[in-house]
């Protein structure tokens, strides 16, 4: 299991990550509605969370007994972000990393890492799955004379096993001393029985790892909470209709779990047609859509899929009020928190007004209009045009609409994951796509 290989790992090896700060942003407090905190998870050596993922997946098999005083070689099948985290990671450790990645990845992914200290960067296949397979079977299998007839090969996934998601679940670990405390009876109230004091976590999801260790994390300190309590007989109950809620974020084009949620099974997308390929896993863990469909007890997972459009939105957000740049699949889930072009239950599935609505035209040029993106109702791409009540009451950003009842009280932390595929020209050529329409 991750989690003993964590423990088991520490006297020896050091962890390939750092414990990132958790900041409250006042401009996205602002524009939310509510307290919110920003995890700065683009601060770690490969310049996303990846980097607890693959670090703990390595610690875990550095670990193993069959692996001990052998050479090793790690192998990662990535779209980027994943294969980085693992070079950095092995890296750090003393250890050789080659990474297969689809021929979609941008040069500028590639350059990285080869400069991270790559042993070998291959490009093939046109997803993550036909990667890895030729990773596998052609990559893993062909002999290299200047390597060692001992050298254990050892492959690495970038999302689907139990050590990525004990590593994930470390940020968990972290927002339990980082955020404050509830302070006032309302305040301790509304956090009474959580296991940490937050009323959502928003985060973006590709295969779903980082869903998953966010929700073993929260489990864990579930369990820490019932051990901690007087009688540790008798479990501490989670108000049923006050669950810590999580916001599972996609782009139109990588939108794996919301199609497996509306279809009510794990289904595979033909193909990745969204600009944020970080989340481009054409089909979610099998315990990503576990936790979607049926999370555990006090714990609300919400589905929902924006636009690139929306998600450049974000990333613009984040690098004007907060001078981060992150990618797209980072950019996502601030638009998701505080965008103002979400009105998603403005429309019907048939791209109609709902009675009783009309509709204003914002001064703003770099929200173009509106463009039904055909998903409608729950999983609607953002509207572009203001739309408010005849009351004169606006709708609400896709956060308010999933987690109602929130306050200026309210803490929701957004996980900006980070990435590494994103330059301040790319960033510009999305101010200057919007200011023309883009999302149209």
């Amino acid at each position: 299991m991750g989690s003993i290989a964590l423990e088991e790992a520490q006297p020896f090896f050091k962890r390939p990550w750092v414990q990132t700060p958790l900041v409250e942003s006042a401009s996205l407090s602002r524009a939310a509605g509510c307290r919110v905190f920003l995890k700065l998870e683009n601060v770690q050596p490969s310049g996303s969370f990846k980097s607890r993922a693959m670090g703990n997946q390595i610690l875990s098999h550095l670990t193993k007994p069959e692996n001990a005083n052998r050479p090793v070689h790690f192998y990662a099948s990535s779209g980027g972000n994943a294969g980085l985290a693992a070079v950095c990671a092995a890296r750090s450790l003393g250890y050789p990393c080659t990474v297969v990645v689809p021929v979609s990845t941008k040069p500028l992914m590639v350059q990285k890492l080869r400069t991270a200290g790559a042993a070998d960067v291959i490009q093939h296949g046109e997803t993550f799955s036909e990667a890895g397979e030729y990773m596998r079977e052609v990559v893993m299998k062909n002999k290299d004379d200047n390597e060692s007839k001992n050298v254990a090969k050892i492959a690495l996934h970038p999302f689907d096993n139990e050590p990525i998601w004990e590593g994930n679940s470390t940020i968990v670990d972290e927002l339990a001393a980082q955020l404050p405390p509830p302070v006032g009876e309302d305040e301790e109230a509304t956090h009474r029985g959580r296991p940490i004091p937050a009323d959502a976590i928003v985060c973006s999801v590709g295969g779903g790892g980082l869903l998953n260790g966010l929700v073993i994390g929260i489990e864990r300190h579930r369990q820490l909470q019932t051990m901690s309590t007087n009688d540790a007989s008798t479990p501490v109950s989670h108000p049923p209709s006050n669950p810590i809620n999580l916001l599972a974020i996609e782009t139109l084009g990588t939108d794996s779990l919301a199609a497996a949620v509306a279809k009510k099974s794990l289904v595979s997308l033909p193909k990745i047609t969204s600009q944020a390929t970080s989340l481009g896993a054409i089909r979610v863990s099998e315990r990503t859509f576990q936790y979607a469909t049926a999370p555990p007890q006090g714990i609300a997972v919400h589905s929902a899929v924006l636009s690139d459009a929306d998600a450049a939105r974000g990333v613009l957000r984040l690098a004007d009020d907060e001078r981060l740049l992150v990618e797209l699949a980072c950019g996502v889930c601030v638009e998701a928190a505080v965008g103002d072009a979400i009105k998603a239950r403005a429309l019907t599935s048939s791209g109609s007004l709902p009675s009783g609505t009309k509709k204003r035209k914002r001064d703003d040029a770099d929200y173009p209009p509106h463009r039904d993106e055909g998903y409608g109702d729950d999983r609607s791409s953002a509207t572009e045009n203001e739309t408010e009540s005849e009351d004169g009451s606006d709708f609400e950003s896709k956060l308010k609409q999933l987690v109602p009842g929130l306050n200026p009280d309210s803490r929701v932390v957004i996980i900006v994951c980070g990435g590494s595929n994103i330059t301040i020209d790319m960033a510009a050529e999305w101010r200057k796509m919007l200011h023309e329409g883009w999302g149209n």
